[in-house]
This record gives C-alpha cells, sequence and structure tokens, in this order.
C-alpha cells in the first residue's frame, strides 16, 4: 500500500464523487440545489479542493445513492482529506501551489525526474540545501533559510521507509559540477548520490555533455505517478519565477514520451555512478 496524503486524499474523494454523479444523471448545478450549496462549491469539491463535513457528506450519499459500504469508504477518505500534514506548518513561506505539491509528492508511487542544473531536491544533502536557499534562492528571508532546509528534509522521508517512493531520475552533468556551497559540501553531495543509487526504490542516470542536444534540453520537470487508478498522471515544473502543476492528459502524455525519449539515451546506472565518482575526484 503506496503512502498517501490528505492532497491524495481529498483529491480521490472527490473524483469518486463526480463519477457517482454523473451515475445519478445529476449536473453540478442540479446537486447543488438539492443539498442547498452553490454550484461552485460542488465543482470545487470534486476537484478536490475545500474540506468537506460529515454532514454534507451523508447528503451527497443520500442524494446519489450511494451504499453503505461505500459510504464508509468516503468517509474515511474525508477524514483523511482534513488531516493536518507537516507542510501545514510552513504555510507562511511556502505558496497554496507549493503545498498542494508536497501533498502529490508525499502520497505519489513513482517519480521520474529530469534535472538540468541542481540536485534533484529529494537528493539534496542538507548542507547543499542550505547553501543553495540562502545563496541562490530569491525573494528568500534569512529568517525563512533553515525553515525551507527543515522542509526539504522532511520531503526526503519518503526515501525511506517500508513504502518509499519509487524514483526515476535523471541529472544532466551540469548539475554535477555547479558548484554549489565549496568543495567540501559538493565533495559530499555527490557521495551522497553514489549512497542513494545503492537503494533497490532509485534508479539514478546521467546525461554527460558529449551527449549533445537531447529531448529534455532545458527547464527540469517531475512526472509523478499514483497508485489509485483514478488518479491520473501529474507534472510539477518550478523555475526561478513561477511554478506549475500540469495535469492536462494530453500535455503530461508529451512529458511521459520525452522523459522516457531521454532516459534511452543516458548512462546506464552503473556507468552513471563511475561517472559522478570521477568527477568526485576532481573536486
Amino acid at each position: 500500500m503506496t503512502a498517501t496524503s490528505p492532497v491524495i486524499k481529498a483529491w480521490e474523494l472527490g473524483i469518486r464523487l463526480r463519477e457517482y454523479r454523473q451515475q445519478a444523471g445529476l449536473t453540478a448545478t442540479e446537486t447543488a440545489k438539492n443539498i442547498g450549496v452553490t454550484q461552485g462549491h460542488v465543482s470545487a469539491v470534486e476537484a478536490g479542493r475545500p474540506k468537506l463535513t460529515a454532514d454534507r457528506l451523508a447528503q451527497l450519499c443520500t442524494l446519489y445513492d450511494i451504499g453503505s459500504d461505500e459510504r464508509v469508504e468516503l468517509e474515511s477518505l474525508r477524514l483523511g482529506a482534513n488531516e493536518k500534514a507537516w507542510w501545514h506548518e510552513y504555510g507562511g513561506i511556502f505558496s497554496a501551489e507549493l503545498q498542494k505539491f508536497f501533498g502529490l509528492e508525499a502520497g505519489a508511487e513513482c517519480v521520474r525526474s529530469y534535472h538540468s542544473e541542481l540536485i534533484y531536491g529529494l537528493f539534496q544533502t542538507e548542507e547543499y540545501t542550505r547553501a543553495l536557499i540562502a545563496g541562490g534562492t530569491p525573494h528568500v528571508r534569512l529568517t525563512e533559510v533553515e525553515r525551507r532546509v527543515q522542509a526539504r528534509m522532511a520531503r526526503r522521508n519518503r526515501l525511506a521507509g517500508t513504502d518509499p517512493l519509487q524514483i526515476s531520475c535523471l541529472l544532466a552533468e551540469s548539475t554535477l559540477r555547479q558548484n554549489i556551497g565549496g568543495r567540501d559540501v559538493m565533495a559530499a553531495q555527490l557521495d551522497h548520490l553514489v549512497m542513494l543509487s545503492s537503494q533497490p526504490n532509485i534508479q539514478l542516470r546521467v546525461l554527460p555533455f558529449s551527449l549533445g542536444v537531447h529531448p529534455s534540453i532545458g527547464a527540469p520537470y517531475q512526472v509523478l505517478s499514483f497508485e489509485s487508478p483514478r488518479l491520473h498522471d501529474i507534472v510539477w515544473q518550478e523555475i526561478l519565477t513561477s511554478t506549475a502543476i500540469v495535469d492536462s492528459r494530453d500535455d503530461v502524455a508529451d512529458y511521459v514520451l520525452t522523459y522516457h525519449m531521454t532516459e534511452r539515451l543516458a548512462l546506464s546506472e552503473d556507468e552513471s555512478i563511475t561517472f559522478i565518482q570521477d568527477i568526485r575526484k576532481e573536486v
């Protein structure tokens, strides 16, 4: 059973409620009139956004003629969706969209990621993260640095445990050579990558400069996949001035294809580790 999160549970609850509404032959407007809310509220619930009370869920279950077993499952999802997660305590420094991404990542089954300049966040050492945030992240107050470092370290918990996140990661050679924090920090970071590569849930491969142009060249991205068949893949993009969750199925399919095309060009896992170790000797 894959780890989950309030964001994942709210998403699945919304999808299931929309399916039940459609099976009942009702529009969102008709549903809203029946339970005394706005059409916008019904649509937002189905999109996994607002919290849902037990009474409101009971109204929907009665309206859609949902059976007792299904009601128990939906109530369990509702309770889970209303839980507080670790990222909620960082609401003052992270946008709502970034917090949603934390929830998606926390409940994902696997991630396929490409990185062109910086080491993948979940693979960063604490010292690397601190140097990056303190010296390279715009509009960050000095008083926020440590809290942001703590948040990134909390995200790393998905790499271990009884149900670790499955990760396939492509790192451009530039991520290994970009000096973040100085010699000692980079040496420790490269050693950390080699250590992580030994974990069975992690596949790490390098795209050397000698490869030249490849399909993913440019901005980094991550494709997140989930255990539930109801939840489709999504893409996360994060660049200097903006972040975005891409959920259009056609757009996501393009990213998946691009990732697999790029993956075929990368060094093998063994070659990648040797490549990282050779760069480590140069540091």
